[in-house]
């Protein structure tokens, strides 16, 4: 079946494969967020930069996500202050929010027609997850003097999910959501029309850095370039296999419904906003400008996507909306997002900082992948303290190592799946 957001991209890109030999200043690897943001930066700098995408720009989990433009990290503040220290943490939060106004930033200067909307409910599927989701919502109110955020209560968030399977938890209306594949041809667009020189279908085979200018090769042609920025995510495979123990690709699934009738819509989504609950292995759900229920959940550590998408998406679906069941699927489809183990992004430099790598926002990539993209530029053209800032955060291998990480997630994600049900 085919993307929901492909059937309503309203942007048409269509560049040429690379051919030939060619020079860069900054090779680009990976034509998502994270690698159209940098291809735009560094262009309206002024840099000579390319851009290589295996398949088609956005293909990836960059143009088929949940489209969550969320702030922050992908662990919450009492984590961070638990791991990394509050001030640590305050700082992370800062640059968290900044993304989110920077994603708003860049569709209101470029135009970009993708649906934005303003916020996002976090339900609890267990009762006894309320209180610290009111301790949450009252710490960031006095110790981040941060007021988008307030508590609802089991019945107050029953009536904005239309679920009796919810109990209370937080809403913040400071993150939103949009149509993600809409989002992202934006940015490419803005690249193009900077300057970036941007070739599709043209994988990256491998590169080799040697003195004065790293090489990179695809099947009918190279790029000679000063710097190569890493921004593949979860399609990164072996390419660089010193990162390869740091994050771990994972599959994750979405369908669409036909579009519904007024009074369901009402039902489920009366203030027309994004969810996120509170499983491990989350469900997130909204409404589409068509009026469809987009629906994620359900994921997996296979080296493909699932042919069977609807019967993985829709068990929670109905378990979570039971009067939906049976309803008709018109889109069903999946992509690739890469984790770490403690679930914050990957940043760094390899080969005197000849390359540059940020990846692994483990589900949180909408706004900090695609802010993302200024800070590597920033690290390339002058000041990379924010970058540097990122690249601070410890870095985990997963258990096994390259050969044996997906296993053992495997079997994690079996743990974790039976604690959400229990």
């Amino acid at each position: 079946m085919q993307s929901y957001y492909l059937a309503s991209r309203n942007i048409e890109i269509d560049q040429p494969k690379l051919t030939g030999d060619v020079h860069a200043d900054v090779c680009i690897i990976g034509g998502g967020y994270t690698g159209l943001s940098t291809a735009l930066y560094l262009a309206k700098e002024g840099v000579n930069v390319l851009l290589l995408e295996s398949n088609k720009l956005a293909s990836g989990a960059s143009g088929a996500n949940g489209g969550q433009v969320s702030g922050g990290m992908r662990r919450d503040q009492f984590y961070l202050e638990k791991t990394l220290g509050v001030d640590y943490a305050k700082v992370l939060w800062e640059i968290g929010e900044k993304s989110k106004y920077h994603a708003k930033h860049l569709i209101d200067q470029y135009r970009i027609q993708c649906d934005y909307k303003k916020g996002i409910a976090h339900p609890n599927h267990k009762q006894k997850y309320c209180e610290e989701s009111k301790q949450y919502v009252d710490h960031m109110n006095e110790n981040y003097d941060y007021h988008d955020i307030e508590y609802l209560d089991d019945n107050e968030m029953r009536d904005v999910t239309g679920s009796n399977t919810y109990y209370g938890g937080s809403y913040d209306e400071g993150e939103a959501h949009c149509h993600p594949l809409n989002y992202a041809l934006g940015i490419a667009k803005a690249a193009i029309s900077a300057g970036a020189k941007i070739f599709e279908n043209t994988p990256a085979l491998s590169y080799k850095v040697n003195d004065d200018h790293v090489k990179v090769i695809t099947k009918d042609g190279s790029i000679k370039a000063d710097r190569v920025v890493l921004a593949c995510n979860g399609y990164l495979g072996n390419f660089e296999k010193s990162l390869t123990s740091k994050i771990l690709p994972m599959n994750n699934y979405i369908v669409a419904t036909k579009p519904l009738d007024d009074e369901t819509v009402q039902k489920i989504n009366p203030k027309d906003i994004a969810f996120a609950d509170s499983r491990f292995v989350i469900n997130y759900f909204r409404m589409s400008a068509d009026k469809r229920l987009l629906f994620g959940g359900g994921e997996n550590y296979s080296q493909e996507l699932s042919n069977n998408i609807i019967p993985i998406v829709t068990k929670p679906l109905e378990k979570i909306y039971p009067f939906l069941k049976g309803v008709k699927i018109d889109y069903a489809w999946g992509g690739k997002l890469a984790i770490t183990m403690n679930r914050l992004p990957f940043f760094t430099t390899l080969h005197n900082e000849k390359v540059i790598s940020a990846q692994g926002y483990s589900g949180q990539g909408v706004a900090l992948a695609s802010y993302s993209g200024k800070l590597v530029s920033e690290k390339i053209t002058g000041n990379g303290e924010t970058f540097d800032i990122m690249a601070k955060i410890p870095r985990q291998s997963f258990p096994g190592g390259r050969f044996l990480r997906n296993p053992s997630m495997k079997l994690g994600m079996l743990y974790y799946s039976l604690m959400d049900r229990l």
